[in-house]
């Protein structure tokens, strides 16, 4: 895992990145480079988050390929570049059949379980308690399960995305292999087999069920911004011509509107409870325990006081995000947006610092750690390393400095 933060006011942007990885089974290393310079001559940085690697090629290698194939090509906006970038995985040459199978094989087991899941939660409340039940009975809760399921990715409000079908449908063999798997002696018909691939379908067009994903964060300028933006989502991987990702979320500094942002990304608990001066956690806990108690409370009421519970639950979550940004949040994004170049880039360590330390101190695994890559990003100066971890020496690698802007190093 990891801990990443991008801070940007109307002066430029910070970004800081731990070091920590995990492989095996659980073997930590604190060596992983997850902050690049997304251009060699354009103020554009980016960060990555959850996996260093996409369908086993390594997320460093496709970063600094693309950065060699952009050479001094520049966009207007930030957005663009994140755009080119998506376009650039998805004609990436270098997903065999056989890796973009595996990624499809991964996640149609995870919606293959999803659907057991709700197929039996659906089954045990229509029939628990009532005896014997024929297996009529039981296609029809699995018929519907699955109708509800579509429904529900039917009414996603997000925007669709372009898969290749035809890939899918010719992968009728590994499908099957994972419906057995999941379903075991449960028989499926041709017709629901169909349906569930198109539910796979779904799920990839309204960017559903992400579990094997890659986080991703670009932040900086484009030429014809004064101001920076950052552009997060999160990739999942490639299926035939088209690839996988989520729904871009996009912040824009300017003047009047937003002057300052903090993006925390990856294990960001401990960042959000020093903002906003409770632990996430904690606080899902109490509103939940809020709800469960007065949802208590109603069945004993008579009518015309029930009908207040709801009103009572939203206005006691009204108040508790008005206190967070009255007493905390506002008052430090006050600071953040006049920190100049030393502030903002310490800050941005600081985070990384805090969540490493309290993984330090508690039985958690220390999935956060080792030495922090921290960049700034300015209009004038651009892509700017302020701590920069090396695994060479410097002094016996003097041809990789000189050769960083002809082309030969990536």
């Amino acid at each position: 895992m990891t801990a990443e933060v991008a801070i940007s006011n109307i002066y430029g942007a910070a970004m800081a990145a731990d070091s920590a990885v995990t492989l095996g089974q659980g073997k930590v290393y604190n060596s992983s480079d997850k902050l690049f310079a997304l251009s060699k001559y354009h103020p554009v940085g980016i960060m990555i988050y959850h996996n260093i690697d996409i369908m086993g090629v390594g997320w460093e290698t496709v970063i600094k390929n693309y950065r060699n194939e952009l050479k001094d090509k520049s966009f207007d906006t930030l957005s663009a570049y994140a755009e080119d970038f998506i376009k650039f995985l998805s004609r990436f040459p270098y997903f065999s059949k056989k890796q973009m199978n595996e990624y499809l094989q991964k996640v149609c087991y995870s919606i293959f379980q999803n659907i057991l899941d709700w197929f039996l939660i659906d089954l045990h409340k229509q029939y628990e308690g009532k005896g014997k039940i024929t297996r009529r009975q039981i296609d029809e809760v699995f018929v519907q399960t699955l109708k509800v399921m579509n429904d529900k990715l039917n009414d996603a409000h997000v925007k669709p995305l372009e898969i290749d079908e035809d890939y899918i449908d010719a992968q009728g063999e590994s499908i099957n292999n994972a419906l057995k798997d999941i379903f075991e002696k449960y028989p499926i018909s041709k017709k629901l087999v169909q349906k569930i691939t198109d539910l796979v379908k779904l799920n990839f067009r309204k960017r559903g069920l992400m579990d094997h994903y890659t986080g991703i964060v670009i932040c900086g300028y484009g030429e014809r911004e004064l101001f920076p933006t950052t552009h997060s989502f999160k990739v999942g991987g490639k299926i035939g011509k088209g690839l996988v990702y989520s729904e871009e979320i996009i912040t824009k500094i300017n003047p009047d509107e937003i002057t300052s942002h903090i993006g925390t990304y990856a294990q960001s608990e401990v960042v959000h409870t020093f903002f906003e001066g409770i632990d996430p956690v904690f606080s899902r806990g109490i509103s939940n325990k809020m709800i469960y108690t007065l949802s208590s409370i109603s069945e004993h009421l008579p009518d015309k006081y029930k009908a207040k519970i709801p009103k009572i639950i939203e206005l006691f979550q009204e108040y508790m995000l008005d206190s967070i940004d009255l007493n905390y949040l506002n008052p430090v994004l006050e600071i953040v947006d006049t920190l100049q170049k030393d502030d903002i880039t310490s800050m941005a360590e600081a985070m990384i610092n805090l969540t490493a330390l309290k993984r330090h101190v508690s039985t958690d695994s220390e999935t956060v750690g080792g030495p922090i890559d921290v960049a700034y990003i300015s209009k004038g100066d651009g892509f700017i390393w302020i701590k920069k971890k090396t695994n060479y020496n410097p002094a016996l690698n003097n041809d990789l400095y000189q050769s960083y802007f002809n082309g030969r190093q990536k």
